[in-house]
C-alpha cells in the first residue's frame, strides 16, 4: 500500500503589542524568520484603532492570511496580529497574485512588468487569467473586488516604495519618493455602482422614452438620497440613441461597456435592432435588464444560456397578448357585456414578430372558443399602407380586430382609416396606450379602444405611491408602463448588488436576480418564465404573487379604465353606440 496523506494541520501565529510598545508572542521562531510582520504590528499600534487584512508569503514561501487589528484601551492602544496559514484566493497563483495587487494599486502593464520581472505580454497574458479566475469583466472591476476582499498580497507590494497601512489598505508611491501613509482611521471612499441606460429619445418612441428615463432617474434619486447601495453611490450613465438605427445602439453598448458599468437597462428599440445590442451586451456579462416582447429575444436567452444568460426580460413575450385578445372576447361575450353580430376575427401584426407558428397559435385559440381566424395582416413597424390594410381587414368582416403595433402614430393612423371606411369592428390593441399622454393626444379618435399590457401598473398603494412622486417631480403623468417599470428595474438590481454587496460580482449578481422575487410598482417580478422572461397571469401562472396581471383597459370618456381581469377591474366595457363607427 502507498503511504497515506495526513491533512496539513492548521498553522496559526499571533503576536500582541502592548500600549507599552511590547511585542509579546507565543511564536518566536515564526515571528523571527518574518520580522516584517513585527513591524507592521508596531506600525499599526501606532496609528490608531482599526483592522487591516492582507496576504503574507512567509519566509518559508508558504502563504498566510495575516489580520491586524488594533483598538483603545485605558492604558493606550493595543494591537493583534495573527498569521494563519491558508490557500492563494480565487485559485491564484503567486505571480498572478502578484500581478492583482498591481492592479488594485493602479500599476500599468509595463510598470508590473517592471516590479514582478518578466515582460510586457507576460503581464498581459496573467490580467487575462487574473480576470477569468475573479470572474471579473475588467481591470477596474477585478480591482475593487480585490480591495473589497482585503486579497492583496503584503510583503511582495512592500519594498520599493509600496506599504501597508494599519486602516485598511496598500497604498502606492507617489511621484516625490515618499510613501503616502494613512492617518486617522476614516471611512475610505468606495467605489460608485455605475448603471448605464440606453433610450431611443428622439423617433416614434420618443414620449415612451422620457418617461423610461424619468422612471428610472426617480429610483437613482431615492436609493442615492438613502446613502445608496451598502454605502456605495449609483451613477446613471443615461445615452440616448435613435431606437431606429443600428450603429447608434451598437456604439452606445460599447460606450457603456468601456466605462465599466456594473449593469444596463434597455429601452423599447426597433426589433431590427434590439438582438444585436443585447448579444453585444452579452459579452461584457453585465446584467442587462428590458422590458421588449419580440418572442426571438426570450427564445435566443434560452437557446444560448451560456452566451445570453445575464440577460432578463421583466415581462412575457407579446405572444400572451394573443391569448388574451381570445381571453377578452370570451369575457365580454359569455358575460353579455358585448354581442358580437359574427365569430370572425382578425389580426394585424408587426412583421418582425410575426411567424406561421404564432399563426397555427392564434387560430386554435380562436376556434377553442368558438370564433373564427379570418385572416392574420403582417404590417411593418413603421411606414404601413393603412389603406391596403384597412381594405383586407374589412374584407374579412371581423366581429373584432387585434392591432399590434407599438407605435403611436401608426395607431392613430390605423384608427382614421378604419373610421373613414365605416368600420364597426371591436378594436383591440396593446402596449402603446400606456405611454403618457396618449389619450389627449388621439384626439377623441381612441374613445371605445381596448387595449391591453402584459406589464403595468395597478393603481394599488405601491404603484400610487411612485406614481405620485412621478408628479411631484416633473408635474406631468407617469402613464401606466414604461415610467414604473424602470423605476421598478433599478430597485430590483438595486436589490441583487444589496444581496451580492459586490456590484461588479456579474455572476453572484445574476444568480441574485434570477432566484429574487421583486414587488414593484408594476407588479410582482419573477423571471421564472422561458427565457428567462418574468411571468405572466393567468398564462404562465395561477399564482399572482409570482406574475403580472394581463391588464385589459378600454378608453371611455378620454380616460383608460380597467375592464378585466375580473378582480382588478373597476368598471365593465361600455359598447359604442350603434351609430358609432372607427
Amino acid at each position: 500500500m502507498g503511504k497515506r496523506l495526513e491533512a496539513e494541520p492548521e498553522f496559526r501565529a499571533r503576536l500582541t503589542v502592548d500600549a507599552g510598545q511590547r511585542v509579546l508572542t507565543g511564536a518566536g521562531a515564526f515571528f523571527a524568520r518574518n520580522p516584517s510582520l513585527v513591524g507592521h504590528a508596531k506600525r499599526a499600534a501606532g496609528e490608531g484603532p482599526g483592522t487591516l487584512r492582507y496576504y503574507w508569503r512567509g519566509a518559508d514561501r508558504r502563504l498566510y492570511r495575516v489580520t491586524v487589528e488594533s483598538h483603545g484601551t485605558e492604558r493606550g492602544p493595543v494591537t493583534g496580529l495573527e498569521a494563519r496559514r491558508c490557500a492563494a484566493p480565487w485559485g491564484l497563483t503567486q505571480r498572478e497574485h502578484e500581478v492583482l495587487t498591481c492592479v488594485a494599486v493602479g500599476m500599468t502593464n509595463p510598470e508590473t512588468a517592471a516590479r514582478v520581472g518578466c515582460g510586457t505580454r507576460t503581464v498581459a497574458t496573467h490580467v487575462e487569467n487574473v480576470l477569468a479566475k475573479l470572474g471579473a469583466p475588467t481591470r477596474a472591476a477585478a480591482a475593487a473586488l480585490a480591495m473589497a476582499e482585503e486579497a492583496l498580497l503584503a510583503p511582495f507590494a512592500e519594498p520599493d516604495g509600496m506599504e501597508i497601512t494599519a486602516v485598511g489598505r496598500v497604498t502606492r508611491e507617489t511621484s516625490g519618493g515618499q510613501v503616502r501613509r494613512a492617518g486617522a482611521p476614516r471611512e475610505q471612499a468606495r467605489r460608485p455602482i455605475r448603471l448605464g441606460a440606453i433610450y431611443p429619445l428622439d423617433g416614434p418612441r420618443r414620449f415612451d422614452a422620457l418617461a423610461m428615463r424619468r422612471g428610472a432617474a426617480i429610483a437613482v434619486d431615492e436609493l442615492n438620497a438613502r446613502g445608496g447601495v451598502a454605502g456605495r453611490r449609483i451613477d446613471h450613465l443615461a445615452i440616448e440613441v435613435s431606437g431606429d438605427t443600428d450603429g447608434d445602439l451598437l456604439r452606445a453598448v460599447d460606450y457603456l461597456r468601456s466605462h465599466d458599468v456594473d449593469a444596463i437597462t434597455l429601452g423599447n428599440v426597433s426589433p431590427r435592432h434590439h438582438l444585436g445590442a443585447i448579444t453585444l451586451a452579452a459579452e461584457y456579462r453585465a446584467p442587462l435588464l428590458h422590458s421588449m416582447v419580440t418572442p426571438s429575444i426570450a427564445e435566443h436567452v434560452h437557446d444560448n444560456p451560456g452566451v445570453l444568460g445575464q440577460t432578463f426580460q421583466v415581462c412575457a413575450t407579446e405572444t400572451a397578448y394573443l391569448s388574451g385578445f381570445i381571453r377578452t372576447l370570451d369575457l365580454l361575450a359569455e358575460s353579455g357585456q358585448w354581442r358580437p353580430g359574427n365569430r370572425r376575427v382578425v389580426a394585424v401584426m408587426r412583421e418582425d414578430g410575426y411567424d406561421p407558428v404564432q399563426a397555427n397559435g392564434l387560430a386554435e385559440l380562436a376556434a377553442a372558443g368558438g370564433w373564427e381566424l379570418a385572416a392574420m395582416v403582417p404590417v411593418p413597424d413603421t411606414g404601413v399602407p393603412w389603406p391596403a390594410v384597412v381594405a383586407a381587414v374589412q374584407a374579412g368582416d371581423p366581429a373584432a380586430v387585434l392591432v399590434c403595433t407599438y407605435v403611436e402614430d401608426e395607431l392613430r393612423l390605423f384608427l382614421r382609416e378604419l373610421r373613414k371606411s365605416g368600420g364597426r369592428s371591436l378594436v383591440h390593441t396593446v402596449w402603446t396606450p400606456t405611454i403618457p399622454g396618449f389619450e389627449e393626444r388621439m384626439e377623441g379618435l381612441a374613445e371605445g379602444l381596448l387595449w391591453s399590457t402584459v406589464i403595468g401598473t395597478y393603481g394599488d398603494p405601491v404603484s400610487a405611491r411612485f406614481m405620485e412622486r412621478y408628479r411631484r417631480a416633473h408635474g406631468d403623468e407617469p402613464g401606466s408602463g414604461s415610467a414604473a417599470i424602470h423605476y421598478d428595474m433599478i430597485h430590483m438590481l438595486a436589490g441583487a448588488w444589496a444581496t451580492v454587496g459586490r456590484p461588479w460580482d456579474f455572476g453572484a449578481v445574476v444568480r441574485s436576480l434570477r432566484e429574487g422575487v421583486h414587488r414593484g410598482a408594476a407588479g410582482p417580478y419573477y423571471f421564472g418564465g422561458r427565457g428567462q422572461r418574468a411571468l405572466a397571469y393567468p398564462d404562465d401562472t395561477f399564482d399572482a404573487s409570482l406574475a403580472h396581471a394581463h391588464l385589459v383597459h378600454q378608453v371611455q370618456d378620454g380616460k383608460s379604465r380597467v375592464i378585466s381581469p375580473v378582480e382588478l377591474a373597476r368598471h365593465r366595457f361600455r359598447p359604442l353606440p350603434a351609430t358609432r363607427a372607427w
